[in-house]
């Protein structure tokens, strides 16, 4: 049985929007029209001869065989990837001293650095995760080649922006509270700027408040919110089965909008490659 040659950037874009969430946001990410990148998945779905979306509402969600594709789509281009870079002149090696936020340390993150470490073998990667504060501090004293961090919008004085995501009020998917109670909170420990965001927002609005969680680990911070203990804010991508946005039925205040900000040295070749591995997927903050 004869398959059919599957263009790598039909490919590339199928991967993208599935990663992006959305064909609006492909169509950003690869610098196309939506109109374009709906092509190309259509191409490709003609190419293999199954139907790789489905409609649901408004969106289109993955098929089983979508589901199926998309794991052997990433890994072709990952595979292509790392052939191309084994042959492409001067191999890049060395030492890259990365620092992440930890509201990017779960999620496609650790995903994206897999992918450069099989693409250059040669480069020793040594990763720090930690808070952003923390980790710009280390860079401007020479401690990291790069960090990935969060930053309120439009404050970043340098800088590449990758990504701008809004925070949003999360609880239970039922949560009790009528005002006349401080409203009990949970957050990472300072100095996570989310946590400051958090405290301001509600000072602002006059509305009275306890800490009642706080930790460093997003899994935990979530799992607290989804048991009933505490409200939280995080970006949108935080929430999870059990929890809910809970702005609007809540009566909280709205809440600041921030950038995913790579900050890196421009001396280093394996920066300028994760650079570009990074502007090609999309970052989602929890």
């Amino acid at each position: 049985m004869s398959f059919p040659n599957v263009s790598s950037e039909l490919l590339r874009t199928f991967v993208t929007v599935v990663e992006a969430d959305g064909f609006l946001r492909a169509a950003e990410r690869l610098h196309k029209t939506q109109s374009t990148v709906s092509q190309h998945v259509h191409r490709l779905e003609q190419e293999i001869g199954t139907k790789l979306f489905r409609p649901d509402g408004r969106k289109r969600r993955l098929t089983l065989a979508g589901e199926t594709f998309h794991g052997y789509a990433r890994r072709m281009l990952d595979l292509q990837d790392a052939a191309l870079a084994a042959i492409a002149g001067p191999q890049i090696d060395g030492e890259l001293r990365l620092g992440v936020t930890n509201s990017l340390s779960d999620g496609p993150f650790p995903q994206i650095l897999a992918r450069f470490t099989r693409a250059y073998p040669q480069v020793r990667v040594n990763v720090q995760i930690a808070y952003s504060a923390d980790l710009k501090a280390g860079y401007d004293r020479g401690e990291f080649d790069a960090v990935l961090v969060l930053e309120e919008h439009g404050r970043a004085m340098a800088g590449l922006v990758l990504e701008t995501n809004p925070l949003v009020w999360i609880g239970p998917g039922e949560f009790d509270w009528d005002g006349r109670e401080p409203l009990p909170i949970a957050t990472f420990d300072r100095p996570c700027g989310f946590h400051q965001a958090t405290i301001d927002a509600l000072d602002r609005a006059r509305i009275p408040w306890r800490l009642v969680y706080a930790t460093s680990n997003v899994t935990g911070l979530i799992a607290a919110v989804r048991a009933g203990i505490a409200v939280t804010a995080r970006t949108s991508h935080a929430v999870q089965p059990g929890t809910a946005l809970v702005q609007d039925s809540l009566g909280l205040p709205p809440l600041p909008v921030y950038d995913v900000v790579l900050h890196r040295a421009k001396t280093m070749p394996a920066g300028d490659v994760l650079e570009q591995m990074l502007k090609d997927s999309v970052l989602k903050p929890a």
